[in-house]
């Protein structure tokens, strides 16, 4: 299984970009933010190489909300594959284990945060920590998103280990060969329907119940999965894919049939997505001068990027992007 975070770098020390849904937005959202974690900070929780591994760290910055949305999820995935192996949690065991969860990473989170600082040679506090009612609250919100899952008709039946049908849970982090690359597309779960398999993806945070257009495409990738498995059909007419998400009426599910053109969108999304990071490389050069290369399309993105406080982008968006386009034109002059 690949390190989550992590590139391939092949034993030549060509660098070679995995593919996930994840990157595939940060890719089209912040170009720079893509370099900075899934390239210069490479392997991040393995690597020797201290640089490579704070810039990973540093990415991995998120706040005490998405924390507790993270907790949540490794929560429920360890819980999924307790369930399937007929060990029986209570709903208190559940929201122990995420609070332990949730406690431990803010903690980590405020060490690195702090050693950051002294990096920085910053005086004042890079962030705050918040408070113990501010803790509690969003507790309180994980413990609902626990709890609703609980009592979801599919989701329940499976933690209590009531579901009688042929299932089994996942790890989202192991990695499937594609014609263009690596790629993570292992779904979260997969159940056997009376007509079709059920490739399932599972997200704690969702605006809405349907996913956008790429979206759709984006978890067409479970196909490619799905089809390379050797205990499963290879037509993608015998699947269908789902998103079980949370938002804020619950925990609703969409789900459609599978068919072929799902597998070629798939196909080309991450044959373009994967060209368009080496691209990228290409520009920024052998040194990787970060310098050049894109800032974010949004400056709301800016405000919980975990690389804002040593990014231009991170104090003034607008202002870095016009010294950019001056930096750039003054490099095309001086070359013309």
């Amino acid at each position: 299984m690949e390190v989550e975070g992590s590139e391939h770098v092949h034993r030549t020390g060509i660098w070679r970009p995995i593919w996930s849904s994840s990157r595939s937005r940060w890719l089209q959202a912040c170009p720079r933010r893509y370099i900075l974690q899934y390239v210069a900070g490479r392997g991040g929780r393995v690597a020797h190489d201290k640089p490579r591994r704070w810039l990973w760290r540093q990415g991995r910055w998120a706040p005490p909300h998405e924390l507790m949305l993270r907790a949540v999820r490794d929560t429920l995935r360890k819980w999924m594959f307790e369930a399937h192996a007929g060990v029986l949690w209570t709903l208190p065991t559940a929201r122990d284990m995420m609070e332990d969860e949730f406690s431990r990473t803010l903690e980590s989170q405020n060490i690195e945060m702090g050693r950051l600082q002294k990096r920085l040679q910053r005086s004042r506090s890079l962030h705050h920590t918040p408070s113990e009612d501010v803790i509690e609250k969003i507790l309180q919100q994980g413990n609902l998103i626990l709890r609703r899952a609980y009592n979801h008709p599919l989701l329940g039946e499976l933690l209590k280990c009531g579901f009688h049908g042929e299932w089994q849970p996942l790890d989202p982090f192991t990695t499937t060969k594609t014609a263009s690359g690596t790629a993570y597309l292992t779904p979260d779960l997969i159940i056997k329907g009376p007509q079709r398999w059920v490739l399932i993806r599972l997200s704690t945070n969702a605006w809405k119940v349907e996913p956008d257009d790429v979206g759709i495409v984006e978890s067409a990738g479970m196909l490619l999965w799905a089809i390379n498995e050797p205990t499963l059909p290879v037509k993608a007419e015998e699947y269908e894919i789902a998103r079980i998400s949370h938002t804020e009426m619950g925990w609703r599910t969409w789900r459609i049939p599978a068919h072929q053109r799902m597998l070629e969108d798939a196909r080309v999304l991450i044959k373009a997505d994967i060209n368009a990071a080496r691209q990228l490389i290409i520009k920024a050069g052998p040194d990787l001068d970060i310098d050049i290369v894109p800032l974010s399309e949004k400056e709301w993105r800016c405000r919980t990027c975990g690389y804002r406080f040593n990014c231009p982008g991170g104090s003034n968006l607008h202002r870095a992007k016009t010294q950019q386009m001056a930096s750039e034109i003054a490099m095309q002059t001086a070359s013309a």
